[in-house]
């Protein structure tokens, strides 16, 4: 099943706190000599149209990207906003990137960036958007298929993106599976696991088991760190996001604390809305 298009939801909260945070990462990883990969398992369309009848029917950036735009923000979140920025170059927000333009970004000559994207639509917009650079590769194949077949990356470093639709129950355990064989064949890769927080009992309790199941995948270090815009009982559907970063950057913690509570402050839609951040290191 190929439905979900993320041009939906582009630049909704659940954005602001993924990219963020990739942008964070690549930034750290890039200040060592030594290349690394980024491979995103679901690049969708790597970019979008905020004035698109897709994003305009939902309308979910107007309570994400566009209540940060043009407003003061902490030092540690203004990375992320500039490269908004730098991709509305008229000062209007009129488009928003996906997690591949962003990080692409941060990449240096020596990086490289493997994107992975199976839905047809959005991987034609995708392979048009980076078609002329050679420091990317597009595939229209499914993303944890190609992950396996990249692992160990000649690099010995990479930053790893999973970010299924989880349409599916059976997407729940993919990426555990996925994560399972990823540090079997590279351990030491940074991996970056978005997922939603939802108020449906079944789905909440298959993104908990999820979370835990990758808290126990063996990796030296890990991060769970959760963003909610309303409380688990005011609001039908995701009312948060959270982020599982498997061998985070020893920096990661301390910059998101220093910026969530901000985004709580400016995103949040009741007095109920807030965050956590968990670490862990073997």
């Amino acid at each position: 099943m190929l439905s979900y298009r993320h041009s939906f939801h582009a630049g909704n909260h659940g954005d602001v706190l993924k990219h963020w945070a990739l942008v964070l990462i690549a930034q750290y990883m890039g200040q060592k000599d030594k290349p690394y990969w980024y491979v995103d398992t679901h690049s969708a369309a790597g970019g979008y149209d905020l004035f698109g009848d897709e994003a305009q029917k939902t309308g979910e950036f107007n309570n994400g990207i566009a209540r940060l735009w043009q407003q003061p923000v902490p030092d540690v979140l203004k990375p992320y906003i500039k490269l908004v920025e730098s991709f509305n170059l008229s000062g209007e927000l009129r488009r928003y990137p996906g997690s591949p333009w962003f990080v692409r970004q941060c990449l240096r000559a020596t990086d490289k960036a493997r994107l992975f994207e199976l839905h047809p639509r959005d991987f034609a917009i995708l392979n048009q958007n980076f078609a002329r650079d050679k420091q990317v590769s597009v595939e229209q194949t499914d993303g944890y298929t190609g992950l396996k077949a990249l692992l160990p990356p000649p690099t010995k470093r990479a930053l790893v993106a999973i970010d299924p639709p989880y349409e599916q129950a059976k997407e729940y355990d993919q990426v555990v599976r996925s994560i399972q064989q990823a540090l079997k064949r590279f351990a030491t890769g940074v991996y970056v696991v978005w997922y939603p927080l939802i108020n449906r009992n079944a789905k909440q309790e298959a993104s908990e088991i999820m979370v835990e199941k990758l808290k126990a995948c063996g990796a030296k270090a890990w991060l769970d760190v959760r963003f909610w815009v309303n409380g688990k009982a005011e609001d039908a559907g995701m009312y948060g996001s959270g982020l599982m970063v498997l061998n985070p950057p020893w920096t990661l913690k301390n910059q998101l604390e220093q910026g969530l509570p901000f985004l709580v402050e400016t995103l949040g839609n009741t007095s109920a809305a807030g965050f956590s951040v968990e670490a862990h290191e073997g």
